[in-house]
């Protein structure tokens, strides 16, 4: 129902403060920032701070270090210290070299198999098995067919042990001394023993005494990083840094206390004094419109100093569903279920709020489940009538129901020609509002024929006399045949056509064909609204007679509810395509343009 206001705010502090003012800025989570190049300009002598970012350079080689030694990093935390480039350069070079690992060096992946096996030898020290002057260990993996066959080895001079297993391989180690080191590899290859390297250092216990500084340094360039990728958003100005933005108007004393005792400046102005920014657009609407923001958005967000047409949408989408789809029956269960289902998304509150109207309407057709006279005696006591207030499947009412589809498709058409009226007029376009098909001469021209129509019915002859022909025919045509000379003239512009007169006519000619035909097609795209009332009658009896036919209550009770199931979800798709596709090609054409910027809250980059 509306768009919420905003205010355009500037926070602005010295070299000294500005990451903390960044920081607290993105971090309030109300802010939409404005990037720094839109904010600068020769004029105002602003300058966008750039730096070079080499905290992702050494994300990137502690991310590396911790692949090759199998470390996780502790995410979401905050560090504790500040570290200099070259300190944490240095300490880059020290874990590599405590760990052995090189620039050029090939790192095996072990499965977590392989690590299992080597924490169970670790308990004899790694260093200790590499000092060994007359013993030789090997560690790998055997398949555990081979592992019996072992024991034809008796005699031969090694000992193994079991260090893990699992379905198909057991990991062990085996020691001989030098003397018997070939024959005993041989044999242990023959049994198609894999064999792995056994680490010169315990990498688990170094990594222990390395976590804590580890996970700090690395919280710490993740920190820097995003700290420099949000530079985007200061603007210099003479050793001022600005960061700019669009905030909610009733936050902007909220915001302002987050940056608590910073010297920080703050400049608040409304939209309209920086109208080279393009203000954001937040739609507010009451719990039954606010589903279908879904659609507003889909189709373009309205600008910040346009309406907001998401409630009108809403009862029309509801209104046009609802008819098209009239089952009382159905209708609570699609309010159910999308009620039910609201907080998983908007679309289910979009079913919730139809299956409302689908009620509504499915009360006055007398239809519940598809049986037809179930409300007879509800009806005939309400609206004393014979049987029920309207028959859909009566041929004597197949013309009422087109005629009604085609009458609410005039009145929602010219809705949306007072719509459009009501925006230009706001915005001043004089133009739009007095000669196009969509302002007032288009709403006279439009309302005129309908009048005509009706009183030709009634038998009335004053609305077909040539004078008034003349008057709310001819004039509002020719408007639409002269729309660019007269709107020019209106608005203080040249009046003579850019393309000349001649180029124009036949050109405005053509164009005026088209809108008269346009007026035409659009009235009689709202037939599909009564075809649809007889569609879903249509299956649904279809689905009686079905289960008419079975002669055993459970067979009869199964395709009734098979029935109803089918027919809420293909009808309940299609009627939904159907009344979405009127709403943005029968009415939003006449008076909605979108183009709006969706206000999204900026937030800390990480990358």
């Amino acid at each position: 129902m509306a768009i919420v206001k905003m205010n355009y705010i500037e926070a602005i502090t010295d070299e000294a403060h500005v990451d903390d003012m960044l920081m607290r800025g993105l971090g309030a989570g109300m802010l939409d920032a404005q990037e720094a190049v839109s904010v600068i300009s020769e004029e105002n002598g602003g300058q966008v701070l750039t730096i070079d970012n080499p905290y992702s350079e050494y994300c990137q080689s502690l991310k590396n270090f911790a692949h090759a030694v199998g470390f996780s990093f502790a995410e979401g935390k905050e560090p504790q210290h500040n570290y200099t480039e070259e300190e944490i350069q240095a300490f880059v070079e020290e874990l590599n070299n405590a760990f052995g690992i090189t620039s050029d060096a090939e790192h095996v992946l072990l499965t977590p198999d392989d690590e299992k096996a080597l924490e169970a030898l670790s308990v004899c020290g790694f260093e200790k098995i590499h000092a060994c002057s007359y013993l030789n260990f090997g560690l790998g993996r055997l398949p555990r067919e081979s592992f019996p066959k072992l024991s034809l080895y008796r005699e031969n001079n090694f000992v193994h042990h079991r260090l893990h297993e699992n379905k198909q391989y057991i990991w062990m180690v085996y020691v001989t001394s030098d003397s018997y080191m070939q024959e005993v590899e041989k044999i242990f290859s023959s049994l198609f023993f894999e064999k792995m390297e056994i680490p010169s250092i315990d990498v688990h216990r170094l990594l222990h005494e390395y976590e804590d500084k580890l996970n700090d340094v690395y919280a710490y360039c993740i920190k820097r990083r995003g700290i420099i990728a949000n530079y985007r958003y200061i603007a210099n100005f003479s050793g001022r840094y600005h960061l700019a933005g669009f905030i909610q108007a009733n936050q902007v004393e909220a915001y302002k206390q987050s940056f608590g005792s910073l010297p920080v400046e703050f400049n608040v102005k409304t939209p309209h004094e920086v109208s080279e920014h393009q203000c954001p657009t937040l739609l507010k609407n009451n719990w039954f419109a606010r589903p279908f923001e879904m659609f507003v958005e889909m189709y373009s967000l309205p600008q910040y100093t346009a309406f907001d047409p998401t409630f009108f949408f809403a009862i029309t989408y509801c209104l046009l569903f609802g008819i098209m789809f009239g089952d009382m029956g159905q209708g609570i269960v699609l309010m159910i279920l999308g009620f039910l289902l609201e907080k998983k998304g908007k679309l289910f509150g979009v079913i919730a709020r139809c299956g409302i109207a689908s009620t509504i309407f499915g009360f006055l057709f007398g239809s519940v489940f598809g049986f037809e006279h179930v409300l007879n005696p509800v009806h005939q006591g309400l609206f004393h009538v014979h049987e029920k207030l309207f028959e859909v499947m009566d041929n004597s009412n197949t013309m009422t129901l087109l005629i009604g589809a085609l009458a609410i498709g005039a009145v929602l058409i010219l809705a949306s020609q007072l719509l459009n009226i009501f925006s230009k007029l706001h915005h001043q376009e004089w133009d739009e509002l007095l000669f196009t098909p969509n302002g007032i001469a288009g709403f006279v021209f439009y309302g005129y024929i309908l009048v005509a129509i009706v009183g030709t019915v009634l038998g009335n002859p004053l609305f077909t006399s040539k004078p008034m022909l003349l008057l709310f025919i001819g004039v509002p045509v020719l408007c639409f045949l002269l729309e660019e000379p007269l709107g020019n003239l209106v608005m203080g512009r040249q009046i003579t056509p850019e393309e000349g007169w001649g180029g124009y006519v036949t050109q405005s000619i053509f164009e005026v064909l088209e809108t008269l035909l346009s007026f035409v097609t659009n009235s009689m795209s709202y037939l599909r609204v009564g075809g649809f009332v007889l569609s879903h009658a249509g299956m649904m009896l279809v689905v009686m007679t079905l289960a008419e036919m079975m002669s055993n209550a459970p067979s009869h009770i199964g395709v009734v509810i098979f029935g109803n199931a089918f027919v809420m979800v293909l009808e309940g798709l299609v009627v939904g395509i159907q009344s979405l596709r009127l709403e943005y090609y029968e009415m939003f054409s006449r008076y909605y343009e979108g183009g709006g910027k969706k206000y999204t809250v900026s937030t800390i980059a990480t990358e």
